[in-house]
């Protein structure tokens, strides 16, 4: 059961949107890069994005988000939050993120 107020979350386009639609199925809010139709986006274009819909944002991306992460910081902008992962099973991707939005 999801907690109160559940962060959002938008699922970068190397996650699969099958995955989106499982986190779903627990109550909680979540949207895929591919269901936005933000597919091959830049990444600032795609964390702009998040932010836009106030969404924390779900990446295997480390290097090019941290990056992102610091330039907003410089530039005093906010978003809401960038979830880190390394590539595994949908499964365990699954199970990981219900443990944290829960």
């Amino acid at each position: 059961m999801p907690s109160p107020d559940p962060p959002k979350l938008y699922l970068n386009e190397h996650l699969s949107p099958r995955l989106a639609a499982q986190i779903r199925r627990y109550g909680f809010d979540a949207l895929s890069s591919h269901e936005a139709q933000m597919r091959a986006q830049p990444d600032a274009d795609q964390l702009h994005f998040a932010a836009s819909q106030k969404r924390a944002l779900v990446t295997f991306n480390f290097a090019d988000f941290s990056d992102l992460h610091e330039r907003y910081l410089v530039e005093e902008e906010q978003h809401w939050g960038i979830i880190f992962s390394t590539a595994e099973p949908i499964g365990l991707l699954l199970h990981r993120l219900l443990r944290l939005l829960n």
